[in-house]
């Protein structure tokens, strides 16, 4: 008994622990990268201008510079250039850091700022080719420069023209920065005969000491050395009954095993359509019912495979089948995951869209109708197939039974107008 309680207490100062850590890990102090301002050496920030006069410092010692473009000099560059490392070819490792924090007063017509990462990366990068460093770029709107930003890293991307100019294999066509060795700042857009003034009071890398993966594995492995230690102890008072209690639990963790197989397997049955993998009616009814409470951010689209009792009296129940799961694959493919689709009858269809407007469901339903039509069914015999479409959103504050009511019409009104086109419920406005 002394040592089940002992084992007892353990357990729960181990539990006790690992929710300190987890709530340590939202409060524990952040490491930074301060660029700007900064006491580096002049020499590691310039203005790139090679050909024309077009840019001038107010206050470098403040970041503080002045573009302007002649009506004919809308190619001409312009930009702060910031030498992460006066190595051209070692530079920074800014991957580690989750986001930059950027405080920058501008003042002019551009309608953007771009905030451009040069990577070197010995596969593809030369010293004597400056636009071989990899290009990742962020565009901010300057309308958003009204106040300080926070920018995540992860919405980097490689410019198209860079791509376009390399031609990497996909492996090595993602953002890296990994080995940043300059960050600049300058405009997109038509700058003809405009005036840029740009002062940067800020950019700051943030990010976590540990990252939250190597954090939780950390509170993995403690778990797994606490269960190990655990086991240990217990084996060493029961050894006795050791292979009587494994088989137990053996057992126990077999059966357990098999309800849940069967219990997803019943779950699924109740809820998918067997032919079409898509939900049945009750799955879909489960669905609306968790969204009545966000229906105002709902669209609802209505599907339906034109002349399909011709397909089924044509070509046989087998073919139309066949019909029915490749325009359900179609259409799972071509959706979110969040976007959920039903086999609301024989071949009529349903997708619940939720966060979408309807006129993002409009273009939705349409990329739908294009991929139903450009689709080959049954190629040895091909089969023209097409789909008419009824699009309503959800009202605030209105039933689901009457949007769905408002997409069916809409629907009924595709079919009328001749099928295969897209149809949105005369209350509702795509624009």
């Amino acid at each position: 008994m002394p040592t089940k309680t002992f084992c007892s207490k353990l357990l729960l100062a181990a539990i006790c622990l690992t929710l300190i850590a987890i709530l340590a890990k939202n409060v524990l102090p952040k490491r930074s990268l301060m660029l700007v301002p900064t006491s580096s050496p002049d020499t590691n920030y310039f203005l790139l201008d090679p050909e024309h006069p077009n840019a001038r410092w107010v206050d470098r010692d403040r970041f503080h510079f002045h573009c302007k473009f002649n009506e004919s000099e809308s190619n001409m560059p312009c930009n702060l250039v910031y030498m992460l490392s006066l190595d051209s070819i070692n530079g920074t490792d800014l991957s580690s850091f989750d986001y930059f924090n950027l405080d920058i007063k501008y003042t002019g017509n551009a309608k953007k700022l771009r905030i451009a990462f040069r990577h070197y990366d010995s596969r593809f990068s030369k010293v004597s080719d400056t636009n071989s460093t990899k290009f990742n770029v962020i565009n901010v709107r300057t309308k958003d420069l009204t106040k300080p930003l926070r920018i995540n890293l992860n919405e980097l991307t490689v410019a198209d023209w860079w791509l376009g100019e390399y031609d990497l294999p996909r492996d090595q066509t993602h953002p890296d920065i990994s080995n940043a060795v300059t960050l600049a700042v300058d405009f997109e857009g038509d700058l003809r005969a405009t005036e840029h003034d740009v002062q940067i009071n800020k950019i700051e890398f943030t990010g976590d000491w540990v990252s939250t993966e190597n954090w939780y594995l950390a509170i993995l492995l403690a778990w797994l050395a606490f269960g190990a230690g655990f086991t240990i102890i217990r084996l060493i008072k029961l050894h006795q009954t050791e292979a009587q209690q494994r088989t137990k639990i053996s057992d126990l963790v077999a059966t357990n095993s098999k309800l849940r197989t069967e219990t997803d397997k019943f779950r699924k049955l109740s809820t998918v359509d067997a032919l079409t993998n898509a939900f049945n009616r009750h799955g879909i009814e489960q669905i609306i019912a968790s969204l009545e409470i966000r229906l105002d951010a709902t669209s609802i689209i209505m599907v339906d495979i034109d002349h399909f009792k011709r397909i089924n009296d044509r070509r046989g129940h087998d073919i139309g089948d066949r019909v029915l799961q490749q325009i359900s694959a179609a259409i799972l493919k071509s959706t979110r995951s969040t976007d959920k689709l039903g086999r609301w009858g024989g071949e009529e269809f349903i997708l619940i869209c939720p966060n979408t407007s309807v006129g993002m469901a409009m273009a939705l339903a349409e990329k739908l109708r294009i991929v139903i039509f450009d689709t080959v069914f049954e190629t040895d015999n091909p089969i023209a197939v097409t789909a008419s479409f009824g699009v309503a959103a959800v009202l605030p504050n209105e039933p689901f039974a009457s949007a769905f009511k408002r997409a069916d019409e809409a629907l009924y009104n595709a079919k009328a107008l001749g099928r295969n086109c897209v149809i949105v419920a005369e209350q509702d406005n795509p624009l």
